[in-house]
């Protein structure tokens, strides 16, 4: 069962003409660590609201999801689409954004590409769940993630020990490359990476860049020093640059 109670609103916009705006936030953690939640994001969108002189144009919440190794893959993703639209319907969303953090842009990866990651899921793919979250996403904002899992463990060989609490199996997890990757013509993608990150390198966010670049995906990225891998979700240029491109239209 997705933890739907769990989610955060940090701020319910007032202006919802022509359509009612949102950008929801996805916290990482290793898929294990409960030190990570929702909460995450205080700073961040306390943030968001002071650079919009407290009157963005658009509502701000996060969602949870279960963390292993009470469930294993792919719970995490079922929970955050369960939580996702349970939020689109309860608030009346009609454009949703969405920013992840380390895992949990893997998750907003898993939404935007059609569920690659999630090996033997066609019948899931094709859900109307799935296809209602995806009708309405706008941007997408990849902060810091985890992209491919044996790239991951190829660099940072310690890293199984959440790896292999998260999944029954590497082989559950389907890289991007090794997927059909189906991105709305709807979405734009914005690939962002702190170079202070301590815990990933560069080469997840390069690996995701050149493989959107394989799909002439557009996509942009934004590469600077945001703190290392835990500042990054409440940094202030971070915040900017979400509040920049969100205006945009």
């Amino acid at each position: 069962m997705a933890k739907f109670e769990e989610t955060v609103t940090f701020y319910r916009s007032q202006q919802t003409s022509p359509v009612h705006c949102a950008i929801v936030f996805i916290h990482g953690g290793a898929w294990i660590d409960k030190n990570n939640t929702p909460h995450d994001f205080d700073e961040f969108s306390r943030c968001l609201l002071d650079l919009a002189n407290g009157n963005p144009s658009f509502s701000i919440y996060a969602i949870e999801y279960r963390l292993s190794p009470a469930v294993k893959h792919p719970a995490h993703i079922y929970d955050v689409i369960e939580n996702l639209v349970k939020l689109v319907e309860q608030e009346g969303i009609e454009e949703l954004n969405l920013m992840g953090h380390s895992v949990g842009a893997t998750l907003v990866w898993q939404v935007l590409s059609g569920i690659p990651g999630l090996a033997n899921a066609e019948s899931f793919a094709s859900s109307a769940e799935l296809k209602l979250l995806r009708k309405l996403l706008k941007k997408c904002y990849l902060v810091d993630g985890i992209y491919s899992l044996s790239k991951l463990l190829e660099e940072y060989p310690s890293y199984d020990y959440f790896v292999s609490q998260a999944f029954e199996q590497i082989e559950d997890y389907d890289d991007p490359e090794q997927s059909q990757v189906i991105i709305p013509l709807n979405a734009d993608i914005y690939v962002i990476h702190s170079y202070r990150d301590e815990l990933l390198s560069p080469l997840q966010s390069n690996y995701l860049c050149a493989t959107l670049q394989k799909l002439k995906q557009p996509f942009q990225s934004y590469w600077s020093d945001f703190g290392e891998h835990n500042e990054v979700y409440s940094n202030a240029k971070v915040a900017q640059y979400i509040l920049h491109t969100m205006q945009m239209h």
